[in-house]
């Protein structure tokens, strides 16, 4: 079921004319998959039997999940005028496997505070954490159970740096701008948007990172997502030569910088221990490409306008892996890669750390935003684009079928926002009230907004307004947790904050 949050604000970015990593509507082309080049669809092998995941209220170790105790009602601002609650439509879902590294709880997370929410809900703020220094920072995250005061931050040109006990390190952590391309001009959302740390970095030193190619010969960016590792002498430093191509997907061609948007860029490890990558269709509008038949949020052999699951370590004889249980498992004609489809710019998606449930922020096309909730364990879900745009027929505008597909938690139209940010679940110590407390703006309107997922009902409480108090952030562009859960938002204008309970 939807949410519908009706109120004013802002200016373009989720429509064709966006201007940000996230925006507009999509005319994609083909996709690539198998091996290090970008051929559609082909198989690059498949990785051993998994154990399957679980999908118990609770996350591992005993510790309950989220959705129960303290509503989203924070700080002072009360529910956004008109809006409603209600639950997700059921849609398809595929018992989900898992590699061994995982289980209920994403790996890495052992710094999470898994316990359910307790106390009484403060007056929040955003806590400015580094104001000055960071180039169009986009993206912040850590490793797998790391220090609590160490970030990395992905800046959109090419750089990943290191923000350690509140201070910007000077030397990036790894500088592959020379490879990628970033989007200047309106409506130009390629760039360096992705990075993942593997479960058992500790060990490998690997990571992932997720970029806009700038050797592209016909100048759309292909996506790339590509592999390093840690220098084995420092661990502010990656080898820079340590790059490893896993995956390229081609993008569309068009000399239109329109067709230049919807690249995605989410790519997170799950509780199985294997890496999710979200692609959205390409770019342009309405999602009218037909290579492979049909637009390429519906199609299955195209790879974008979707979620990838793979195992991204190098085989013997393959650059990556395609686990059991994805979308093929059920319908022979997928991708091997492909986990969900339907999505239009699944620019930022998280997973909470404690449960393994995936929250999906999928930018709009002229009139909705919308956050997908997956459970875990469920997936191979159709959510609908282009068919439908949020809870809406699109193509056709009316009597679309919409048989399998499921529809979003939250939906919000274009006055109160036009370009979503997909965020994450506060699972901190500082906060003990906003444990289980899903985070999410809009790029455009400067809104935040907070809310509750019932993991056992399938419902969400009444989304509540928080730009009162975070007025001070804009142009938000990831909210993600920091290795002891705490929230951290990031505006692409360069600054850093933790949102923390204000001095009373």
């Amino acid at each position: 079921m939807a949410v519908a949050l009706v109120t004013s604000l802002s200016v373009a970015c989720g429509s064709s004319e966006g201007n940000t990593p996230q925006g507009s509507a999509g005319t994609p082309s083909s996709s690539g998959s198998g091996g290090a080049a970008a051929t559609s669809g082909a198989a690059p092998g498949s990785a051993g039997s998994a154990g399957s995941a679980s999908v118990a209220g609770s996350s591992s170790g005993g510790n309950p999940s989220a959705g129960t105790g303290a509503s989203a009602g924070v700080s002072g601002g009360g529910a956004a005028g008109g809006v409603t609650a209600g639950s997700g439509a059921a849609g398809g879902g595929a018992g989900g496997t898992g590699s061994g590294v995982g289980g209920t709880r994403v790996p890495g997370t052992d710094g999470y505070n898994c316990s359910p929410p307790s106390g009484t809900l403060p007056i929040l703020q955003a806590k400015a954490i580094v104001s000055a220094g960071l180039s169009q920072p986009i993206l912040v995250t850590h490793t797998p159970n790391g220090a609590a005061d160490r970030l990395f931050v992905v800046e959109r040109t090419g750089k990943i740096r290191i923000v350690d006990k509140g201070t910007l390190l000077t030397k990036p952590f790894l500088d592959i701008a020379s490879k990628v391309v970033a989007g200047t001009a309106n409506g130009d959302e390629r760039g360096f948007l992705g990075l993942a740390f593997h479960p058992n970095y500790a060990q490998n030193g690997l990571f992932y990172v997720n970029y806009s190619d700038k050797a592209d010969a016909n100048d759309t960016g292909d996506t790339i997502i590509e592999e390093y590792k840690v220098s084995s002498t420092t661990p502010d430093e990656a080898d820079p030569g340590s790059g490893r191509l896993v995956l390229k997907v081609e993008q569309p061609t068009n000399s239109n910088a329109l067709f230049r948007n919807h690249k995605g860029g989410a790519i997170n490890f799950g509780p199985d221990g294997f890496l999710y990558i979200g692609l959205g269709d390409g770019g342009g509008s309405g999602d009218t490409d037909t290579t492979h038949g049909t637009g390429n949020g519906q199609s299955l052999t195209a790879l974008l306008g979707k979620i990838l699951r793979i195992d991204p370590v190098k085989g013997a004889s393959v650059p990556y892996s395609t686990p059991p249980g994805n979308l093929k498992d059920k319908m022979s004609s997928a991708a091997p890669e492909i986990w969900d489809y339907g999505l239009r710019n699944p620019f930022r998606a998280n997973f909470d750390g404690c449960t393994g449930d995936l929250y999906i922020g999928d930018v709009g096309q002229d009139k909705y935003e919308e956050i997908d909730i997956e459970k875990l364990g469920e997936g191979n879900k159709n959510y609908g684009w282009n068919k439908m745009e949020g809870n809406h027929c699109y193509q056709p505008t009316t009597n679309c079928d919409q048989t399998g597909i499921t529809k979003p938690f939250v939906e919000y139209d274009h006055d109160t926002g036009k370009s979503i940010t997909g965020g994450a679940v506060y699972r901190g110590h500082a906060i003990p009230a906003l444990r289980g407390t899903y985070f999410y703006a809009d790029y455009t309107s400067n809104a935040i907004w907070s809310l509750v997922y019932d993991r056992d009902k399938g419902t969400i409480s009444q989304p509540v307004s928080l730009k009162q108090d975070i007025n001070n952030v804009t142009s938000i562009v990831a909210i993600q947790t920091g290795a002891d859960g705490e929230i951290y938002l990031v505006s692409l204008m360069g600054g850093l904050y933790r949102i923390e309970a204000a001095p009373q």
